[in-house]
């Protein structure tokens, strides 16, 4: 069943050939419940996750878990995927534990094991950290459309990332599942 809701998420997203183009100026942010993006302008790829997300959500979860999740299941998505381990004691804090290849290349480097806080030095104002931290608080997902807040991302134009929750016991987010794009100003992956 979930490579059949998968394979009718990939149709429906392919058919998205293009976006429109934003200005790179241009910052758009959102959480909210994961089908409530479905009904904004998003890349065909971000799209792809949030419907697989959907697909793998069990009926008496609130939440999928990581024990849900098969990358292989998104093969398409892998260079842009990453997950980010929650940690919650002694405060808040996010460790890589996967990293797609885009994603290292965009920091000249697999993150694979660090913790967000240390990577970022330079990041604007601490505004990734809390948009992950609201993902891990309330179990929404964050949308986000702009220019890149990371400082080792600026040679991008734009950027376009999802956070989405994972939760082991369906409810309490351990683990985040995010995809990142770098695009130019008319939408394309770079």
């Amino acid at each position: 069943m979930i490579a059949a809701n998968l394979r009718h998420a990939t149709a429906e997203s392919s058919r998205l050939t293009s976006v429109p183009p934003l200005q790179s100026d241009v910052e758009q942010e959102l959480t909210a419940p994961p089908e409530a993006l479905l009904d904004r302008p998003l890349h065909p790829k971000i799209r792809t996750l949030i419907e697989y997300w959907l697909s793998i959500r069990p009926a008496e979860a609130a939440v999928p878990g990581r024990v849900h999740f098969e990358p292989l299941d998104v093969p398409t998505l892998l260079p842009n995927l990453w997950l980010a381990d929650v940690e919650r004691a002694p405060a808040l804090r996010f460790r890589y534990r996967l990293v797609g290849t885009h994603i290292a290349r965009a920091f000249d480097g697999d993150p694979t094991g660090a913790y967000l806080d240390t990577l970022t030095p330079g990041s604007r104002d601490d505004r990734v950290e809390a948009s992950l931290g609201t993902v891990a608080t309330n179990g929404q997902a964050s949308w986000r459309a702009g220019r890149p807040r990371l400082w080792r991302l600026h040679d991008y134009v734009r950027i376009e990332r999802i956070y989405l929750p994972l939760a082991g016991d369906g409810r309490t987010v351990d683990m985040i599942l995010a995809a990142t794009l770098f695009l130019d100003r008319y939408g394309d992956e770079l």
